[in-house]
């Protein structure tokens, strides 16, 4: 056989279907990849801005109705605007007003029980096989840092006061922004005025969808706060632990921070009955916490925000830790509710065509 009539044989023999497509896809992946990549890396770089702009724009989707009640009683959408913002200004004032009030009540109690709980915890280790010699030389290595960590004072004293400036910083650009998106309205930025094209009805609907997931997530996580404080600051007040008020205050706001939240809430919740009661209550009030957080967490929490935003429980638990993992906290609070808005965007544009090959014709054409 002549090399002409092979390569004419190799030519004329077509790739499968299954290969082009795998290629495309694989393409296709590697470029979504690059420029979440690349998203990630603005995002992190530009985090002053962005970080207040997605808080902002998340507590203008959730305190809208709000705005819109007052609005309709009277007020001027401005002035509604500057109601609802005072009004989440004093309810953050208040409670850290409150967690830092408890705090110094308990603080020479707890700071006594605090030494009591100490020695407790160093006769409990003398009755076990760990060694004497192992525990002097944990104190001679304590002592020895000490020298390090007096000349790391300075870089840490610039760094407490670099990490202030950043967050007063960004506090003020969070409520400048959340100011007009309350009074514009949240989804405002989408609308447009004159004929309504298809592609703008579908950008209003993944909008309104967007809306309607975020409030539904910060819904069913207000349900699981009102719960999880109603649970630690009932305990804490029939164990008799001083501020259960407070306790159950800190869980609730603490709740809408997953994993995070829990831990700051079940700490002061520790604290204060370490300061009344000393270890055996601390111990007490840990065991309620890391239970109703346990129960929380992880089921009925997979639970109750997949009936909010109609996603199943387990893609909701991956997202969340997905996003803390790349996002931190902000990551932890949005992974679920942009998971369920990407689900729904990615509906309405399969809806309006946007995933369709196109028509043979046209190509033809």
């Amino acid at each position: 056989m002549s090399a002409e009539s092979v390569a004419s044989k190799h030519a004329g023999a077509a790739l499968p279907s299954w290969v082009a497509r795998v290629g495309l896809f694989s393409w296709l992946f590697i470029g979504f990849v690059l420029a979440v990549g690349v998203l990630a890396v603005l995002s992190a770089i530009l985090s002053a801005i962005t970080v207040p702009v997605v808080l902002a724009a998340c507590l203008a989707v959730v305190f809208a109705p709000a705005v819109t009640w007052l609005a309709d009683h009277g007020l001027s959408r401005s002035l509604a605007a500057v109601a609802v913002l005072l009004g989440l200004v004093a309810t953050v004032v208040l409670v850290v007003w409150i967690t830092s009030a408890a705090l110094v009540d308990q603080s020479e109690a707890l700071s006594e029980n605090l030494g009591k709980a100490v020695d407790d915890i160093k006769g409990w280790l003398a009755s076990t096989p760990i060694s004497a010699d192992l525990a002097d030389q944990a104190a001679d290595t304590t002592a020895d840092s000490g020298p390090a960590l007096a000349g790391g004072l300075a870089t840490g004293a610039v760094s407490v006061i670099n990490s202030i400036t950043g967050i007063v910083t960004g506090t003020v650009l969070a409520m400048i922004v959340l100011y007009y998106m309350l009074k514009d309205g949240p989804t405002r930025a989408v609308k447009r005025s004159g004929p309504t094209t298809d592609a703008q009805t579908t950008r209003q609907r993944i909008a309104d969808d967007a809306v309607k997931d975020l409030r539904g997530y910060f819904r069913g996580q207000t349900g699981i706060a009102l719960m999880n404080g109603l649970v630690v600051g009932v305990a804490a007040a029939l164990f008799g632990v001083p501020a259960a008020a407070a306790i159950g205050i800190v869980n609730f706001f603490g709740a809408y921070v997953p994993y995070l939240g829990a831990i700051f809430g079940g700490a002061f919740a520790v604290l204060m009955a370490l300061g009344e009661g000393g270890l055996g209550l601390a111990l007490v009030m840990l065991a309620v916490a890391i239970g109703v957080n346990l129960i929380l967490e992880n089921l009925l929490q997979p639970v109750l925000l997949g009936d909010s935003l109609n996603v199943a429980p387990l893609p909701i638990l991956l997202a969340t830790t997905l996003g803390g993992m790349v996002a931190g906290m902000i990551g932890l609070v949005l992974a679920a509710p942009l998971l369920a808005i990407a689900m729904d965007a990615r509906r309405e544009l399969k809806k309006s065509g946007f995933f369709d090959e196109p028509d043979a014709a046209s190509d033809s054409s």
